[in-house]
């Protein structure tokens, strides 16, 4: 062969490879990676809905958005943080959130929805669209996204004791543990003396006598073996709260393809329909009930209808209060989400 033509072909030969190898680098670099953090370990119900949403997106977004699901705070992210750390969109993308751990940067999250002042757990689907506008008025600040809700796996809150308590009378006397203070200062209207404690020093606490008493979802109390030592549950209030938010970098969104973005919220917009529906009809409630008669605990009548609206209205009386001692946002929060649950 001619000594031209030959280099000729070795010339193009080089040209198609380079062409190859820079098509495949831009098709790598064109998967964009996410890492997502969330504080709950993977056995939770409320991971599993993250992860669901992690697998959706990773199937209809392939080679060009793959998302890493870092469940248990293995990335060291603090919720208490998440304001200050997501925006940036360079630790992490993704996160999945309780708003009450905003309270540092918003304050008004404290008193928005607290426990105890929703009586009908359907009212959520009613109260969602009203949360979301408050929520969304934050994140844009920040520089966040809200893509949508997961709903806490539980529709029933008990009380657990040593002994068979099912009346707000009985408990009287007792030492009662709660998971903040709104239901603190609710239970002293009623004259029940009660304190925070955390879920991970609520066994030795209970074993010991620091407490009697628990304000627990069962769900959550099998995770802590309270069955061991406070085996008698009774039904006082729904487990109504702000719903864990599903929520990216505005900065790691924008920089996706519109078809990507759209992919994102459609996975979340199915993961917030199915979780809400599971919670509507308290199917983990039925299941943990029926774990924890199994594993010796008792479920007893639930407190009297009186009891329960004697503490509804004390819960609520402590919303108003604590919502004024904030300041107006949290007032008007409150006077939105009222409006909503009508």
């Amino acid at each position: 062969m001619h000594k031209g033509k030959l280099q000729h072909k070795v010339l193009k030969a080089l040209v198609a490879g380079a062409a190859a190898l820079l098509a495949a680098g831009q098709s790598l670099a064109a998967e964009a990676q996410w890492r997502m953090h969330i504080v709950w370990v993977p056995a939770r119900v409320e991971a599993g809905y993250y992860q669901q949403f992690v697998d959706e997106v990773n199937e209809k977004a392939a080679g060009k958005l793959k998302i890493q699901l870092f469940p248990g705070a293995t990335l060291g992210v603090k919720d208490i943080d998440m304001l200050r750390v997501l925006p940036r969109g360079n630790v992490i993308q993704a996160a999945g959130l309780y708003p009450g751990y905003m309270t540092r940067d918003e304050p008004e999250y404290a008193v928005t929805l607290p426990p105890g002042v929703v009586q009908d757990p359907a009212r959520l689907d009613a109260i969602a669209p009203t949360l979301r506008k408050i929520y969304d008025e934050t994140y844009e600040r920040w520089g966040i996204e809200l893509l949508g809700f997961v709903a806490h796996p539980v529709r029933d809150t008990h009380i657990l004791c040593k002994e068979p308590i099912n009346t707000l009378e009985g408990l009287k006397g007792k030492k009662v543990r709660v998971w903040e203070k709104s239901q603190a200062d609710a239970f002293a209207k009623l004259g029940v003396a009660a304190q925070i404690v955390g879920q991970n020093d609520l066994y030795m606490a209970m074993r010991t006598g620091v407490v009697d008493c628990a304000v627990y979802p069962i769900h959550f109390s099998l995770t802590a073996s309270l069955q061991e030592v406070a085996p008698n549950a009774s039904y006082l209030f729904p487990y109504v709260l702000h719903p864990l938010n599903l929520i990216v970098s505005k900065k790691a969104m924008d920089a996706l393809p519109e078809d990507v973005q759209q992919i994102v919220r459609e996975a979340a917009r199915r993961v917030e329909r199915e979780s809400f529906e599971s919670y509507v009809k308290g199917e983990v409630d039925a299941r943990s009930e029926q774990e924890w008669t199994g594993k010796g605990g008792k479920v007893l009548d639930d407190f009297p209808e009186a009891d329960q609206q004697r503490f509804a209205q004390a819960a609520a009386e402590v919303w108003e209060s604590s919502a004024k001692a904030v300041g107006e946002k949290a007032q008007a929060n409150r006077q939105a989400v009222l409006d909503a649950m009508r």
